[in-house]
């Protein structure tokens, strides 16, 4: 009768493999900004330095964040691109600091990504210098396709060609 109880209690026990060492943050290159979080601010910041603010929504335990920031972000091309073109700031899509919008609303970070309908992490929301959203990435893309996103962004090439167009072009499968 000890045995079966016992195996029952080693069966109910998490192991390693339960998930609890992935719930918690991912560790953010640091190059990302921390700000106060108003929008209105970070844009025109960013503007100054001659930069786009670029949104990023992740949460704890999130696999596709953690690729995004292990496999993208640790590519030498694509980091040196974010940091010279970009004030990166990150948002936890459950997150409850105090956001102000571009419009200068306040939200909770998990009710802008409601406003905003976040549906997946991460999700990259990027700005043009007057604070308007020019492309949005909601979940994972490799690096052989976030790598045009950014030049795309940086080189402003909303003014001339869609994303998805520029896409179609510019990565190779």
């Amino acid at each position: 009768m000890k045995l079966p109880a016992l195996l029952l209690c080693l069966f109910l026990l998490p192991g390693p493999a339960s998930g609890a060492a992935a719930a918690g943050p991912i560790a953010l290159p640091p190059w990302f900004t921390e700000t106060f979080l108003d929008f209105r601010q970070d844009v025109a910041q960013a503007a100054r330095e001659g930069k786009r603010l670029m949104i990023l929504f992740e949460q704890n335990g999130c696999p596709y964040c953690k690729e995004l920031i292990l496999t993208n972000f640790s590519q030498k091309a694509i980091a040196d691109k974010a940091r010279k073109n970009f004030l990166a700031v990150s948002l936890n899509i459950w997150g409850d600091r105090e956001v102000t919008w571009t419009d200068g609303k306040k939200f909770s970070e998990k009710q802008l990504a409601a406003f905003l309908k976040i549906q997946f992490t991460p999700t990259l929301v990027f700005f043009d210098e007057r604070g308007g959203i020019v492309a949005r990435l909601n979940g994972y893309y490799p690096p052989h396709r976030f790598e045009p996103v950014l030049d795309w962004v940086a080189r402003r090439r909303e003014r001339k060609i869609a994303l998805a167009e520029y896409l179609r072009t510019a990565v190779r499968e």
